[in-house]
């Protein structure tokens, strides 16, 4: 059996109720269960940015012509 060194870069939308703060400990988490063994993880580093609320599939403003006017500022 060969032994590699897998690097992974990937950037994607993920919507979640965890507050913002427990957020990055959840990803990681997920991405550690992936492995055998955590300690075949060499680095894994996980940043978040909220999204602003339009980009949100739960929040429906495109009906309240108040909110969107704010938005588009």
């Amino acid at each position: 059996m060969r032994t590699y060194i897998v690097e992974i870069t990937a950037k994607l939308i993920s919507q979640s109720d965890a507050a913002p703060e427990d957020y990055p400990e959840d990803i990681y988490a997920q991405l550690s269960e992936f492995l055998p063994s955590e300690d075949q993880l060499l680095d894994l580093e996980v940043s978040t940015f909220a999204l602003p609320e339009r980009f949100c599939e739960s929040s429906n403003r495109s009906n309240d012509s108040d909110s969107e006017k704010t938005s588009q500022v």
